[in-house]
C-alpha cells in the first residue's frame, strides 16, 4: 500500500468517526439516548456496508493515483466527497435489503440520503481539507 492510499484509507476512519460522532450529537439535542440506541441498533447494518464500501474505494483510488500525481487541496476534498457518496449509496442499497424498510417509499430514502449528507458533509469538509493538504505535503517531499 503507497503513501497515498495509507493517507486516503486515514481519512476514511477519521471522516467515519467524525460523522457518527456529530449524527449522534445532534440526534441527541433532540431525542433521548433511548432514541439514540434505537437508531444505531436500527442501522448498524447499512452503516457498517457504507463504511466497508468507502474503505474499499479509498484503497482502489489512493491505488490509480501515481506517486508524482501533483495534489491541491481540492483533490483532497473531491476524493473524501466521492467517497462519502459510494458511502451513502452502498449504505441506503444496504438499508433497503433490510426487512424493516419494506414500506419506505422513495421519498423515505431521499430524506435518509439527505439526512447522512447533512452530518456527513461537515466532517468530510474538514478531512478533505486535512487530506489534501497533506497529500500535497507528500509530493513535496
Amino acid at each position: 500500500m503507497n503513501l497515498i492510499t495509507k493517507q486516503i484509507i486515514k481519512a476514511v476512519f477519521l471522516e467515519g468517526i467524525g460523522a457518527i460522532l456529530l449524527g449522534t450529537a445532534f440526534y441527541g439535542l433532540f431525542f433521548s439516548f433511548a432514541e439514540i440506541i434505537d437508531f444505531f441498533e436500527a442501522l448498524w447494518f447499512p452503516i457498517l456496508i457504507g463504511f466497508l464500501a468507502m474503505y474499499f474505494a479509498g484503497r482502489i483510488i489512493g491505488n490509480s493515483f501515481s506517486s508524482n500525481f501533483k495534489f491541491k487541496i481540492r483533490h483532497g476534498v473531491a476524493i473524501v466527497f466521492v467517497l462519502l457518496i459510494i458511502a451513502i449509496v452502498m449504505g441506503v442499497m444496504a438499508m433497503l435489503l433490510l426487512s424493516d424498510w419494506d414500506s419506505v417509499g422513495i421519498q423515505g430514502v431521499f430524506s435518509v440520503i439527505l439526512v447522512f449528507l447533512v452530518f456527513g458533509g461537515l466532517p468530510t469538509l474538514v478531512v478533505g481539507i486535512w487530506l489534501g493538504y497533506d497529500l500535497k505535503k507528500l509530493h513535496k517531499n
